[in-house]
């Protein structure tokens, strides 16, 4: 299992930030959507920067009608992807927001959902950019049992006539119950609008698609979504880790024990982040945190194998809660060499 870097997904952007509740239709196209995506989802990713035999995806609700999840590789690496319900082109519809931060660039692409099919065994949800449609770019879900696969194409001509296959994500719901308690608060998913998107694209830098390159033009940006924190965690290395690269990994459950020992089961299936560490960085701030309890684990990889394993210098898995909306602060010390 790696941490994985330099993947971009596709990307998303909306506008104005208060929500609103407006007339609904009987029924709104791909609302199960919202309910389907939820839960912790471990598989493998293939992308256009390569095979990635270990990734994650913890989507839980942020708000009535907003599912939630990221992707955080690094510092200024992440890629965020939502799926909610917004009032756009004069009624609801399901939407998709992803993009994120690559270095010092920021992006946001924006998605609308025009495509929905059941067969009973299996369920399939399309969404295509909200200005550029199913020409410019489109994400694919497909839902059977408790596994999942999405499949992102783009096209930067605006033709599409030979997609690009840019993200191919293959896994399973290994652990729904990670978004029981956010689906009890809200009482999701509920016909709420999450943002009014009506008239949000537009003076854009590609008028073919609904992508922001600043996010200050942002119509959704990160400061207008409730029910997420930011964690402050400082790392005191060890003399022997002073100049190295570490992995950051947060967790439900215990990785490594005070004594050193390591649960491997727990590392495949518990770890929601794989968050890589320079080598001149103590603190890292992990953004858009799900309120919950999390198991926090900074190592020295030494063999490369992308988890904590026998010879790697640890820290001991720490416990801590992060409330919602709220900047919570921890500190992991590297004090363990694990037998």
């Amino acid at each position: 299992m790696k941490s994985m870097v330099y993947l971009i997904v596709l990307l998303l952007g909306v506008q104005s930030c208060s929500k609103t509740e407006t007339p609904v239709a009987d029924e709104i196209l791909g609302f199960n959507l919202l309910i389907d995506v939820n839960g912790h989802w471990v598989g493998t990713n293939q992308t256009s920067f390569g095979f990635f035999d270990w990734f994650a995806f913890d989507f839980r609700p942020i708000s009535q009608s907003h599912s939630h999840s990221i992707y955080e590789g690094a510092t200024n690496q992440n890629i965020i992807t939502s799926i909610f319900l917004a009032d756009f082109e004069g009624r609801q519809q399901v939407m998709a927001r992803n993009g994120g931060w690559l270095g010092n660039q920021y992006r946001a692409t924006y998605f609308v959902l025009d495509k929905e099919e059941s067969n009973g065994e299996e369920k399939y949800y399309r969404l295509v950019d909200a200005v550029g449609g199913l020409n410019r770019a489109y994400i694919e879900f497909r839902f059977k049992k408790d596994s999942i696969l999405i499949d992102a194409y783009k096209d930067n001509s605006g033709t599409l006539d030979l997609p690009i296959h840019h993200m191919g994500f293959s896994g399973r719901n290994r652990n729904p119950n990670y978004s029981d308690d956010a689906e009890q608060l809200f009482t999701y998913p509920q016909q709420t609008s999450e943002v009014d998107l009506n008239g949000s694209f537009i003076n854009l830098i590609d008028p073919d698609s609904a992508l922001f390159l600043e996010e200050a033009d942002d119509p959704f940006p990160k400061t207008a979504h409730g029910h997420v924190s930011d964690l402050s965690i400082d790392i005191a290395r060890n003399q022997e880790t002073t100049d190295m690269p570490l992995l950051l990994y947060i967790s439900k459950e215990e990785l490594v024990s005070p004594s050193g020992s390591v649960n491997y089961n727990n590392v495949e299936n518990s770890v929601i982040r794989t968050i890589d560490i320079s080598s001149s960085e103590t603190e890292y701030v992990a953004t858009y945190m799900h309120p919950d309890m999390y198991y926090l684990t900074v190592f020295w990889d030494q063999d490369n194998n992308g988890y904590p394993s026998s010879g790697d210098f640890t820290s001991q898995s720490l416990l801590k809660m992060v409330e919602a909306e709220s900047l919570p602060s921890a500190e992991l010390a590297i004090n363990l060499q694990i037998p």
